[in-house]
């Protein structure tokens, strides 16, 4: 299977990138400069980014948290907007499957307490990282693609080599992730094209 990775400069991806290789797929880093606002606007880049979706079987972002930093009040949505210039490639090469890792940022009421609660912090305290989560969030459920989305809090636990849960944020004692597990959750989805159309919470199975 062909991958093509986005985001993917973080110790999640070069767990990513292990996995998917170990396996023998071929993983297709994107190693351009997406979300930079003026390099949206060149149509080199644009056309780099439609040669490497075309190669995919599917599509993988990768939203780590440090991706996510900003200036409070720095309404700009780079991550977000790179996700479209993704998903307008997809749309281009006539590729539908898509996965994308962000934090729980929207508050939806059956959700648990700890869901919930996240949201709020990452609002109050993080409203750059919230806004890029829910637009990023918003940008899938609008493509028209066959989307799975992975959603954590708190993705610095200690790893649980029992493993992980994907639930829907009910659970209240639950409230978090180690980078191994998010990135094995992520691995697993992909490979066995799990969960379309979903949203999950990835947690540890067990947490210390």
């Amino acid at each position: 299977m062909n991958v093509a990775l986005f985001w993917a400069s973080s110790e999640a991806g070069d767990l990513l990138v292990k996995k998917f290789t170990e396996h023998g797929d071929r993983v297709l880093p994107y190693g351009g400069e997406l979300f930079q606002a003026e390099t949206a606007e060149s149509e080199e880049a644009a056309q780099e980014l439609r040669n490497l979706v075309a190669e995919a079987d599917a599509v993988v972002c990768m939203c780590p948290p440090q991706q996510l930093r900003g200036k409070r009040k720095d309404e700009r949505t780079p991550c977000a907007d790179g996700l479209a210039q993704v998903i307008a490639a997809m749309h281009a090469c006539g590729k539908k499957r898509l996965f994308l890792t962000v934090p729980v940022a929207e508050q939806a009421q059956e959700q648990g307490r700890a869901a919930r609660g996240f949201g709020k912090i990452l609002r109050r305290f993080f409203p750059h990282a919230y806004r890029e989560a829910c637009k990023c969030c918003e940008e899938v459920r609008g493509s028209g693609l066959d989307y799975t989305v992975v959603r954590y809090m708190n993705p610095y636990l200690k790893h649980s080599k029992a493993g992980y849960v994907l639930a829907d944020g009910a659970e209240k004692a639950k409230t978090g992730v180690s980078t191994e597990n998010l990135v094995q959750c992520l691995f697993d989805l992909v490979v066995g094209d799990r969960c379309k159309g979903q949203m999950p919470i990835v947690y540890n199975k067990h947490q210390s």
